[in-house]
Order: C-alpha cells, then structure tokens, then sequence
C-alpha cells in the first residue's frame, strides 16, 4: 500500500458536478459512495494521520465545490510545516474561485474563504485529534478585474493572478470554538493569518463575527 508521504500526495483532482453531492447531511458521500481508488487513498490517510485528518479532508473538499468555483476543486495533505516551535498538518485546498477585485478587496475575499469554505468544513470535526500541534488550510484562488456584468465562467480560460492564503489553527482555540466557547472572531484572533506569506488580519462581518453555530446540515448547504 502507498505510503502518504510529506512530500504532497495529491488526494483528489476532481471536476465534481455540484448534483453528486446532497443539500444537507452528514456525509459528503450521501449522493453516492467514493471510488474504489478514492477509498483506498482515504484508508491510507487513515492509516497516517487519523480519521479526523479523514473528516475534515472530505469537507474541505465538499465546501470548496459548493462555494462558487468555477475552476476544479482539489485537496491535498502536505504533510507537515514547522512554524517557529508548533508542527501544523497542512491541507492544501485549490479552490477554484475567482475574485473580481473591483467589487471585494482582501479583507473580503478571506472573510468568503472564512465563511463558504472554512466554517463550513470544520463544523463537521467531533474532535480535533490530529498528529500535530494544529492543523494549517493552504486555500489557493485567482483574483482579477474585471466588469460586474461579467459572467465567471467567462473569465475560467484567463482567470488572473493566483493568490495564497494561509489559515494556522492551533488546536486548543479550535476545541473551544468548536465547542462554542469561541466566536469566530475571537478563533481568528488566537490564530495567525498569511496572504502571499504576508501577516494579515482578518476582520469578520458583524453577521459572522460572533456566530459559532454547529448546524451541520445547514453549514453542508449551497451558500
């Protein structure tokens, strides 16, 4: 059986038709079961990392698809990054969205990551066991101008510059939001937050900034 190696083993690269997957429920499977392939690769993480590595690698997954992409959504587990003296386990999610920089600057754009993908993915942890101090989400998007009449699909073929951002997660604040002992605002602010390796702070709307809900169902929802 391959081994998942640090060296980023690329899980899934799929073009996944949004009617696979269900408006609500618990599993992002319910529309029909993984592949054998898929299923082979996920008993490996498994083996590797641990079932939670497992959960929130199929809901990142499953909110990436479901936030607005228009190019291909995939999920990679990186391995390891050491940060200072904290390990994090790294998900890489190429999110396939395209933002029209004249209509939501940065702050805007991480805060839709935050709510369309992030939120949406770690409500489905019931636990946060991880073999690392905290779990790191790479998300990679692209970002452009151009007119607000424009259609997105219009813009897959040139969709701009590629952008990076960077979410570190360590696990103690993250069983408290999870718990509800956070907002998630207050979650950002114990966490650390890059765009292009730079350190930035992201400012959530009022509507988001305090809400902590763990509605699964509705979270698994189309935005």
């Amino acid at each position: 059986m391959r081994k998942i190696l640090c060296s980023c083993l690329v899980l899934f690269l799929l073009a996944l038709n949004r009617e696979v997957y269900p408006q609500e429920g618990s599993s992002p499977w319910a529309g029909g079961p993984p592949s054998a392939e898929l299923m082979k690769l996920l008993e490996e993480l498994n083996q590797q990392y641990g079932p939670d590595t497992v959960t929130l690698v199929s809901w990142l997954l499953d909110a990436a698809t479901r936030s607005g992409s228009v190019l291909t959504a995939s999920v990679q587990v990186n391995g390891n990054e050491t940060r200072g003296d904290t390990q994090f386990l790294v998900f890489q999610v190429d999110t396939g969205l395209i933002f029209n920089t004249q209509t939501i600057d940065q702050n805007g754009r991480l805060a839709v990551l935050w709510e369309k993908i992030l939120t949406r993915a770690l409500v489905h942890l019931e636990t946060v066991q991880f073999p690392t101090d905290g779990v790191v989400v790479d998300l990679l998007y692209h970002v452009k101008a151009f007119p607000e009449t424009d259609e997105l699909s219009e813009h897959v073929d040139e969709p701009g510059l590629s952008e990076e951002a960077k979410f570190y997660f360590y696990k103690d604040p993250l069983r408290a939001f999870l718990s509800k002992k956070l907002s998630p605002q207050a979650l950002l602010t114990r966490s650390q937050v890059f765009v292009n390796n730079s350190s930035v702070t992201l400012t959530l709307p009022d509507s988001a900034a305090q809400a902590n809900s763990s509605d699964k169902n509705g979270s698994a929802g189309h935005p």
